[in-house]
C-alpha cells in the first residue's frame, strides 16, 4: 500500500512540474476526473502550483471572504466573464488569490438554477429580488474579478433541495 501511495505522489509530482508537456498535464486533469478528486481544486484552474491566497479582501468598502472564513461574505452575484449584457450569477467564492501580476482574484462556484420542472414562486414579483435555486453548487471552479461583483446575497434554505436567494444590490 506504501508503495502504490508514493507512486501515486511521484506522479502527481511530476504531472505538477512547470516543464511537464501540456498533452501530459491534461492526462492529468483525466486522472483527477476518474479517481473522483474534487473539480473544486484551486490547481485545475490556474495551473500554479503557488499562489498567495487570502481569507478576505475589502474592496470599495465592501468586505469579501472565501466560505470556510465566512459564509455571508462569501455569498455574490456577479457577471459572468464581466459581460454586463449577461444576467448576474449567484455563487460561493472558494479561495481568494493574486495572480502573478498581483491582480486578486475571486476563484467561485456557481449555484446551480432550477431544474425546468420546479415553479420559481418568486418569477410573478418582478420588482422582489428572490428567485428560488437548487442548494446544490456546480462542480467547476472559475475566476470572477472583483469588478463583476455586483453584490452580496443572503440565502435561506428552504428544504432539502432548494434555497432563496436574495439580492442585497443597493441599486
Amino acid at each position: 500500500m506504501l508503495l502504490s501511495y508514493i507512486k501515486a505522489a511521484r506522479l502527481r509530482r511530476w504531472l505538477a512540474r512547470p516543464d511537464c508537456p501540456p498533452a501530459i498535464q491534461e492526462c492529468g486533469v483525466l486522472f483527477d476526473r476518474v479517481f473522483n478528486k474534487s473539480a473544486t481544486n484551486l490547481y485545475t484552474l490556474i495551473r500554479r502550483r503557488t499562489a498567495v491566497l487570502r481569507a478576505t479582501l475589502k474592496f470599495d468598502g465592501v468586505i469579501y471572504s472565501k466560505a470556510s472564513t465566512h459564509l455571508g461574505n462569501s455569498q455574490i452575484f456577479f457577471y459572468p466573464r464581466g459581460d454586463r449584457s449577461l444576467t448576474p450569477v449567484a455563487a460561493s467564492i472558494k479561495y481568494i488569490y493574486s495572480t502573478l501580476t498581483g491582480e486578486l482574484l475571486f476563484a467561485v462556484q456557481r449555484h446551480i438554477p432550477l431544474d425546468h420542472h420546479t415553479v420559481d414562486p418568486f418569477s410573478m414579483y418582478p420588482y422582489f429580488p428572490a428567485k428560488l435555486y437548487s442548494t446544490d453548487f456546480g462542480t467547476r471552479l472559475e475566476n470572477a474579478k472583483v469588478s463583476w461583483v455586483v453584490s452580496h446575497f443572503a440565502r435561506w434554505r428552504v428544504s432539502d433541495r432548494h434555497a432563496v436567494i436574495l439580492s442585497l444590490s443597493r441599486d
